[in-house]
């Protein structure tokens, strides 16, 4: 396996991932500063254009690629008749562009789900130019008061949850070690708010990519042994609780 494909999740991505106004809009300003003066900019990984929408409409000029290509079309429908990136059908380990033909690449969420991310990350420096960058946000979520409880009950029935690709930085730059400096980008936080009814809905559907490769049934099982911890230990299903989340983009400079 090079990527994980997103295509299962093409109909409820937006309603799940998506950032609040406020955030996109800092979100977006931070990144089209760091891409606009470096010409033409290219998204791996753009998905249902979160990232890439946004940028387009302030004027970034950008492509797009994703192994998932229902993905793309409903990218094309978020678009809804404004202008969105060139895009195209690829794995993100062999890019389908020349060499030295983009100032900048971003990278939302991706590398950890690439078992292969070194592939991925040298392609990008291969069709970055002199002076380019490539921008990364490896993701991320807050712990819940009923995490790591969750992980226990799930981990008893053989459910683990597995990041094939990278999400650490720090890996990522000693690959890079001679070709790029990495530099971190100005972080901001966001507050979501969470109940485990929530979480247990988005298990039991599996919502989330880890969840995918899992047994159903072994998913069931976990969450009903949730339901009976929350019973027991007095924990409101429907308790909401304030998480604060970090978002932290990653810029890996090119040198030379």
């Amino acid at each position: 396996m090079t990527a994980m494909s997103f295509d299962r999740a093409a109909d409820f991505y937006d309603a799940t991932r998506s950032f609040p106004p406020g955030i996109q809009a800092r979100l977006t300003a931070m990144l089209a500063a760091e891409v606009t003066p470096r010409g033409r900019c290219l998204e791996i990984g753009v998905g249902t254009g979160r990232i890439a929408l946004p940028l387009v409409a302030a004027g970034v000029p950008l492509a797009g690629v994703d192994i998932a290509s229902k993905m793309l079309r409903r990218l094309v429908e978020n678009a809804d008749g404004n202008e969105a990136p060139l895009l195209c059908v690829a794995d993100v380990t062999a890019l389908p562009f020349g060499s030295h033909r983009f100032g900048a690449i971003l990278a939302c969420h991706v590398l950890h789900l690439i078992d292969d991310w070194r592939a991925a990350v040298d392609e990008a420096v291969r069709v970055l130019h002199r002076g380019g960058v490539l921008l990364v946000d490896f993701g991320g979520a807050p712990l819940a008061p009923w995490s790591t409880v969750a992980d226990a009950v799930m981990k008893d029935r053989g459910i683990v949850r597995i990041r094939p690709g990278m999400s650490d930085p720090g890996p990522v730059a000693d690959h890079l070690s001679g070709r790029a400096v990495a530099r971190a980008l100005p972080a901001f936080t966001m507050t979501v708010e969470r109940t485990l009814a929530q979480d247990l809905s988005d298990w039991e559907g599996q919502i989330h990519s880890w969840t995918w490769s899992q047994d159903p049934g072994a998913i069931a099982e976990a969450c009903a042994g949730m339901r009976r911890w929350a019973s027991d230990n007095g924990w409101p299903l429907e308790r909401r609780v304030a998480l604060e989340r970090t978002i932290q983009w990653w810029a890996f400079d090119l040198v030379g």
